[in-house]
């Protein structure tokens, strides 16, 4: 047995001297894939090194979810970026016949019109939107489903590239840390179901992007308090009380307050009539509350909210603050700042349809098309004079048709112009291709061409110009 024993602890000195190293990397490896089962990332907000940290973005989500829910200004501010981003309706369209009758399915099959909306208000209260795609092997059909923002917890990207992410992270529906990952749509086409991230307020170097409400969040608490402690302070400054005096004899009145207490014990009613003699004094008293008048200070809060949210104060019901003319001019930056969403939503969309589109094809439905033809369309923002821009319209093309037949400005550039001049987003180059496949040999007298008079010229359909403009569609992105 000591044999035995001493050979054993010469294979251990020899094991240790030339393979320690070995067998501690090895213990010291299995022991991390161990722990690492247990434990999940709570640092770094998204996968950029400048993203706020998950449990401080948490923390704002929350916060402005509460304040929505709770808070009128905020739940007006979200609601006014709704309102004119979506407003009426959004529609996307494609000039590929099959795409356009897909697209068609899908939007209906998801309800999107409605559904539009509610992304909207998320993507205004969170920065981003997270939505799973899920196709049907059988029929290629696509279903979408948007998953809250607070409930993913990191986002994993290629090593040195920010803009490429590979998958998602979503925690459990008990606020578990395991959770499960969701791949991208770039990198598990696939997959039964992928994840399409969208984000506004992205600033460079981050991930993760920022919903309007959150510089805003902390004054529209701010506000709120301030508007409960002037309710508040109202309230008692008109409270009073009743204070009953009684007169009587030494010795006499602990027992005449007692019984006079137990008489008094419900006030009198507002309006009625007090009979008693000259022992009771009766006083009504009330607090002295220095309430003095603080509109100032509620205007100047508001005014930061209003700053923050990007909306001047008469948008929201605060119509003595401006004239007609005031409003008309303040109104313009808002109006821009709505028309940038609408490129940011319009993009997103189109984005989240083309990876449907494509899903679709992977799964042998339609014909492979490499440009899908896509276009969203977007109600206008303002409710534009349209008759006054039809006439307008028709004046300038009538100054460039006469400007253009004396040779002042070419064919081709008064053309641009009109278009330009009408406030319609087109591509200027495809438009004069189709007016020179149309008109290949135009009247060199001016811009209306193969016709052989001006345009806005008297004659049958003259007024077609201004009527045409007048209706003219809605935007597109």
């Amino acid at each position: 047995m000591n044999a035995r024993w001493g050979t054993q602890a010469i294979v251990e000195r020899v094991a240790t001297r030339f393979l320690g190293p070995l067998i501690e990397r090895r213990v010291a490896q299995a022991v991390q894939v161990l722990d690492d089962e247990y434990w999940s990332q709570v640092g770094g907000g998204g996968g950029g090194r400048l993203d706020v940290d998950w449990w401080q973005r948490r923390e704002g989500l929350d916060d402005a979810l509460e304040a929505w829910r709770d808070n009128a200004l905020a739940r007006r501010i979200v609601a006014l970026t709704s309102d004119y981003v979506v407003g009426s309706g959004v529609y996307v369209r494609s000039s590929v016949p099959w795409v356009q009758s897909f697209v068609e399915e899908f939007w209906k099959l998801n309800g999107m019109a409605r559904r539009c909306y509610s992304w909207c208000d998320e993507l205004t209260r969170a920065g981003e939107l997270f939505v799973v795609v899920g196709t049907d092997e059988p029929s290629g059909a696509s279903f979408v489903r948007a998953i809250p923002a607070q409930r993913i917890d990191a986002i994993e990207t290629a090593a040195g590239d920010l803009e490429r992410e590979l998958r998602y992270h979503e925690v459990g529906s008990d606020g578990s840390v395991e959770g499960r990952w969701w791949p991208c749509y770039g990198v598990g086409e696939d997959a039964a179901q992928v994840m399409v991230h969208f984000a506004i307020n992205r600033p460079v170097g981050c991930v993760r992007g920022e919903g309007d409400l959150g510089p805003i969040l902390s004054w529209l608490k701010r506000y709120k308090d301030w508007l409960e402690n002037r309710v508040r302070l109202n309230k008692f400054k008109t409270a009073f009380l009743w204070d009953v005096t009684i007169a009587g004899r030494p010795g006499a009145g602990a027992d005449t307050t007692r019984k006079k207490r137990f008489a008094y014990k419900t006030p009198p009613e507002p309006g009625s009539i007090i009979v008693h003699d000259d022992n009771e004094t009766w006083q009504a008293v009330s607090p002295k509350l220095e309430a003095w008048d603080a509109k100032d200070d509620g205007k100047a809060i508001r005014l930061m909210v209003a700053a923050g949210a990007g909306v001047p104060l008469h948008f929201m019901s605060e119509g003595e603050s401006a004239t007609r003319a005031t409003a008309a001019e303040m109104g313009d930056p808002t109006f821009r700042h709505y028309r940038r969403r609408q490129l940011d939503f319009g993009a997103l969309l189109e984005e989240l349809v083309t990876v449907v589109v494509r899903r679709a094809n992977a799964r042998g439905r339609g014909k492979v098309f490499g440009d899908l033809g896509l276009k969203v369309t977007f109600p206008d923002i303002t409710k534009a004079d349209n008759v006054q821009l039809a006439q307008s319209a028709l004046l300038i093309v009538r100054t460039l048709d006469m400007m253009a037949g004396r040779g002042w400005v070419t064919r081709d550039d008064a053309v641009a112009m009109a278009v330009r001049f009408a406030g319609d987003f087109v591509d200027v180059e495809a438009f004069l291709k189709h007016v020179h496949d149309e008109d290949p040999q135009p009247d060199p007298r001016g811009v209306a061409g193969g016709a052989g008079r001006p345009v806005g010229s008297a004659g049958a359909g003259g007024d077609s110009a201004a009527g045409e403009v007048g209706s003219r569609d809605p935007g597109e992105v």
